[in-house]
């Protein structure tokens, strides 16, 4: 079962992209202030996740009129609504994510969702932005995914320690590299090969990332 996170980070055309993906989701998590563009969407949430301080207090009555159903959390929390919301969508038997709106103007909310998406590896997170897209590969599941889209600019970021990764099909290629955590060395690269770059994880885990306008359809296994 495939669910949608919504998150609340405003960008344009963030709410236009989230009425596209929901029809394809089994589940539909809005996640705090994510509840305000799903409004802006057209789309109505299956759960409702956080401890709501960035979400109109009216706009959650409608929703839970509308049959929403709300899970709460105390505001003072060792947790982010987003990881809360992974844990909701596993309860619920999900086992594959996209979330949404949930890159920021602010780098530490950008590194610290890049850091719950990567601890979520099980869901086999894909993060899906107006102009980006990004993916989770872990020798935990999905260890293997294969961009096509020659000219598109794909950067591969270990957020922790021991990571070791492989890149064919590209202008610079590594073969069981060792990237240091945010190390510069997988930035940047760009598909040469019309099959595709493949990128294999062989230990620890990173995070892909690539333009979402420039990149076709990935195929991935493990």
């Amino acid at each position: 079962m495939n669910a949608l996170l919504v998150c609340a980070a405003p960008a344009p055309g963030g709410a236009e992209l989230v009425g596209r993906l929901a029809p394809s989701a089994d589940l539909v998590i809005a996640v705090d202030g994510g509840g305000s563009v799903c409004l802006e969407a057209g789309v109505v949430p299956d759960i409702l996740v956080g401890d709501f301080d960035s979400l109109p207090g009216s706009l959650l009555d409608d929703f839970v009129s509308q049959g929403v159903r709300v899970v709460e959390f105390p505001a003072d929390k060792d947790e982010t609504d987003l990881a809360l919301a992974l844990d909701v969508a596993r309860r619920e038997g999900v086992d594959r994510v996209t979330v949404t709106a949930a890159s920021t103007g602010r780098l530490d909310h950008t590194l610290a969702v890049a850091g719950t998406l990567a601890a979520a590896a099980d869901l086999r997170p894909q993060l899906r932005e107006p102009e980006l897209r990004g993916w989770v590969l872990s020798t935990r599941l999905r260890s293997r995914i294969t961009l096509k889209g020659v000219g598109a600019t794909i950067s591969i970021l270990a957020p922790g320690w021991g990571a070791t990764v492989s890149v064919r099909g590209v202008r610079w290629p590594l073969a069981k590299a060792e990237l240091a955590p945010l190390s510069v060395l997988g930035m940047s690269n760009v598909i040469l090969d019309s099959a595709g770059a493949v990128i294999e994880v062989y230990a620890g885990t990173v995070l892909v990332l690539s333009p979402y306008v420039d990149v076709l359809p990935a195929t991935e296994a493990g």
